[in-house]
C-alpha cells in the first residue's frame, strides 16, 4: 500500500524495538541488507535516503512507562491521522494491548468490544487497520502444522464473525514459502474474493517474492490453453 498508493502507516508493535522495525523497513526500502554480509549491504548514502522515505510514512507508536489501552492507542492514532494523513495502522499483535476487563466482563466479550471500538474508529476516519493476532497452540499432522482458521486465534470466535477482512499468514520454514490466505471478505468483489497466494523471503534483498506453485501454473496454462482451442 505504502509502495503502490502511497499510503502513510501509524505502527504500534512493541514486541520488537523501533530501531529494528527502522532497520528491517530500510532493507524493503532499499532492497538490501542492513549489516555486513556474503551479500552487498546498503550504503550510506542509500539508508539516508531511506530514513528520509520513513520519516515521513511511517509513524512508530511507544509507551514505555504502561501497556497501553486500546483507547490509548487510538488516540495516538487520530493525532497522526489529523496532523500527518496516515492511511492504515497496524497493531501488532493484539496481546500486547492492555488485557484489564471491567467488571465481569469475560474475555471474549472484551475482545467483541475491542474490535467494534476499532471498526467504528476506521470508518469514522476513513483508515484501514490491520490487528495481528495469534492462533492457539495447533495440533501437528505428519509433522506440520496445517494453517489455521479464523476460529482458531486464540481467546474469541470473534475473530473471524466481526472482521471484515481475515487473513491468514503461515509460513514453511523447511520449503522457506509464506502462504497469505484470504479466509474472509465481508464484501466480496468490493474489499477482495477468498483465495490465497505464495510467497519466497529473497535472503539477498531483504523481501518478498510471489510465487507461482506448480500445480496453480499448471492449472493456468490449462485454462489458457483451453481458451486458444476454442
Amino acid at each position: 500500500m505504502f509502495k503502490n498508493y502511497k499510503w502513510k502507516f501509524c505502527v504500534f508493535s512493541p514486541e520488537h524495538s523501533t530501531p529494528l522495525h527502522i532497520r528491517r523497513l530500510l532493507e524493503k526500502i532499499i532492497k538490501k541488507p542492513f549489516d555486513s554480509g556474503i551479500t552487498e549491504r546498503m550504503t550510506k548514502e542509500e539508508m539516508n535516503q531511506g530514513i528520509k522515505i520513513l520519516n515521513d510514512n511511517f509513524f512508530f507508536m511507544e509507551n514505555k512507562d504502561t501497556i497501553p489501552s486500546i483507547e490509548w492507542i487510538l488516540n495516538k492514532a487520530k493525532q497522526t491521522i489529523l496532523k500527518f494523513g496516515i492511511k492504515g495502522i497496524i497493531i501488532d499483535p493484539y496481546n500486547e494491548i492492555n488485557s484489564t476487563r471491567e467488571g465481569n466482563k469475560r474475555e471474549d466479550e472484551h475482545i467483541r468490544d475491542i474490535i467494534s471500538k476499532c471498526k467504528k474508529f476506521c470508518r469514522t476516519h476513513e483508515v484501514v487497520m490491520w490487528m495481528v493476532a495469534h492462533p492457539s497452540k495447533l495440533p501437528r499432522e505428519n509433522g506440520k502444522i496445517n494453517p489455521p482458521t479464523l476460529y482458531d486465534v486464540s481467546g474469541s470466535a470473534h475473530w473471524n464473525n466481526m472482521c471484515d477482512v481475515g487473513l491468514v499468514v503461515h509460513r514453511d520454514f523447511d520449503s522457506n514459502t509464506t502462504r497469505v490466505i484470504l479466509r474472509k471478505v465481508r464484501e466480496q468483489g468490493l474489499y477482495g474474493n477468498i483465495g490465497e497466494c505464495f510467497f519466497k523471503y529473497d535472503l539477498e534483498k531483504r523481501v518478498y517474492e510471489e510465487i507461482i506453485p506448480p500445480e496453480q501454473a499448471n492449472e493456468n496454462n490449462h485454462q489458457s490453453n483451453h481458451w486458444y482451442n476454442d
